[in-house]
This record gives C-alpha cells, structure tokens and sequence, in this order.
C-alpha cells in the first residue's frame, strides 16, 4: 500500500475520535510493542485537559511548582499561538479530506518522505524490551516529566510508519499495511 492510499483510507474514518491499534511497532531503541492510541483526536483539547489538570495538582515543593509553571507558560503559549500547527512545521506535509479539512493524526516528513502517524497513547504492550541509555536530568527537568506524565500532553505519541517498523495497523475495522 503506497502512503496516498494508507492516508485515503485514513480519512474515510469517521471525524471524531476513534481508537487505532499498532501491532508490533519497533522503536529506535530496538522494542518491539502493541500500541492503542486515540486517534484523529484535537491536540488543542489536549492542551486544554492537561492546563486544566496541572491547574488542580496539589503540589508539595518549591521545584514541582516551578515544574507547574514553567509547563502552564509553555501550554497557554501552544494554544495562544495564532499560526496553524501546519504553517510552524514546514518539514511536514499534511493531508486534507475532500471538504478541505485536515486528516489529523498523519503527516509527512518531506526530507526523509516518511508516514507519521499520531495520537494519544491508552495502552502499550511490551512484547520485546529494548536498551534505553541513561539520561542525567536536572531536577527541574525530572519534575516537569512526572507532572507531564499526570497529563493528555504527556500521553500524546509520535510513530514512524514504515513496513520495517510496524506489521499492521487496525482502526474502525480495517486492517492496513504500513505504507511502503
């Protein structure tokens, strides 16, 4: 399947909201799992549920309300932001239906002409660990990841799709090829 027809068959699903299942998707750091995302979904939602989440945190030190404010500026920023998300990544092509409207959750890196395929992570499945190196954070920083963590934003996912990457992809019935 070439990735015109992966993306038509992409935007035949029904506009809101839907669940989408990656079978046997192998990250850069060499695992292999299933993924359940909720695809087609509004990031400006997202943002919105993660603002209003951090919002009713009770925080117990100086450093996580820091953490909170300094994720509070940077989510308010996101949703202020005037321009469309299309017009701030020109790496990226996006796709539009046939009344105009954008295909959300797919776009395409133009350099390397790679399918991206996006949404919220419900539920993963390790079926083969991989290696992850270990990262030194600053304290500020390991802060803003557990609060980020708590959030919609924090569970918003970003998949490469490429047939050494992923087996097949189910939504709405349909059982699809990673396009090629």
């Amino acid at each position: 399947m070439d990735t015109l027809d992966f993306v038509s068959e992409l935007s035949k699903l029904k506009s809101n909201s839907t669940f989408l299942t990656l079978k046997s998707y192998r990250t850069e750091n060499d695992e292999v799992a299933d993924y359940s995302l909720v695809f087609n979904m509004s990031y400006t939602n997202a943002l919105k549920r993660s603002i209003a989440t951090l919002e009713a945190l009770s925080l117990s030190n100086d450093l996580e309300r820091q953490a909170r404010t300094e994720l509070l500026a940077s989510y308010n920023k996101s949703l202020s932001n005037p321009e469309k998300v299309e017009a701030r990544e020109p790496a990226y092509d996006y796709y539009v239906n046939e009344d105009g409207s954008p295909v959300k959750g797919v776009k395409l890196h133009i350099a390397t002409n790679t399918l991206h395929l996006y949404g919220l992570q419900v539920h993963k499945r390790v079926l083969l660990p991989g290696i992850c190196k270990t990262v030194n954070s600053k304290p500020l920083t390991l802060a803003k990841k557990k609060l980020t963590a708590l959030t919609a934003v924090g569970k918003f996912r970003q998949f490469k799709l490429t047939p050494d990457r992923v087996d097949t992809i189910s939504v709405q019935g349909l059982e699809l090829l990673p396009p090629e």
